[in-house]
């Protein structure tokens, strides 16, 4: 059932990425703030850092995202309803929503209830483990020209003192590039996939871009890519023998 889902996910990336890469090729890769800002489940957490900041600007709407790392937001509390309201990608009692969407709305009044401009926001998630994450996050109303629309929770870290980044395949697990590589050679020489498939030349100019950039982090480079996050991580499980 592994061996199946790993080859699923590639042969679905393999017939989809060229309807993909045509539609991004229309596009220039600008060196800019990426829309979409990336953060580890720790930083989002609040467990290796002070709360994120996140602003939301008149007429559009911020996300969270949470689909990356699989997990489903159970509860959200907003403790200052008056300036700002949000809603799920699906509805919070069908236990599948993945994604959060704040907008910015104009002040209301709710008796007996204190304000501020900056407030605080807490997302409860259930991780695919059936663990339970809470996530902590100050808001506050954006005035300038919008840089961002949102964040994404993704499970990719680098290690500290310049060693070689590493990408977190499951629960207290994870993979290093060397892994990924050896799970794309896994992956080739059982046909999940063939070696002239136009995704494994976007994994190896992935591997190459990782082992010889010290300026992008691991989510950068799949972004500049053009590779799903999930191929990674499949194949980084392949590679440490997560999957037999």
């Amino acid at each position: 059932m592994k061996n199946f889902s790993i080859k699923a996910a590639i042969i679905c990336l393999t017939l989809c990425y060229p309807s993909v890469a045509q539609a991004q090729s229309n596009h220039s890769i600008k060196a800019t703030q990426p829309a979409i800002i990336t953060i580890t489940p720790d930083e989002g957490s609040g467990l290796t850092q002070a709360a994120r900041t996140i602003e939301v600007w008149p007429g559009r709407a911020t996300a969270i995202d949470f689909s990356l790392v699989n997990e489903q937001i159970i509860q959200v509390f907003l403790a200052d309803p008056s300036r700002f309201t949000y809603a799920t990608d699906t509805p919070l009692d069908k236990g599948n929503a993945t994604t959060l969407f704040l907008r910015q709305i104009l002040p209301l009044k709710f008796p007996n209830l204190t304000t501020a401009r900056e407030t605080n926001l807490f997302i409860k998630t259930k991780t695919a483990d059936g663990n339970v994450r809470l996530y902590t996050f100050n808001i506050r109303p954006g005035t300038a020209t919008p840089v961002y629309h949102g964040l994404s929770v993704a499970n990719i870290t680098s290690s500290p003192n310049g060693k070689e980044p590493v990408l977190q395949v499951g629960f207290s697990r994870q993979a290093t590039l060397d892994d990924i590589e050896r799970g794309l050679q896994i992956a080739v020489t059982r046909g999940y996939t063939t070696a002239s498939d136009p995704i494994v030349y976007k994994v190896r100019d992935f591997l190459a871009r990782a082992r010889n950039t010290n300026y992008q982090s691991l989510v950068e480079l799949a972004q500049t890519v053009k590779i799903p996050l999930p191929v990674l991580t499949q194949l980084g499980s392949l590679g440490i023998g997560n999957v037999q």
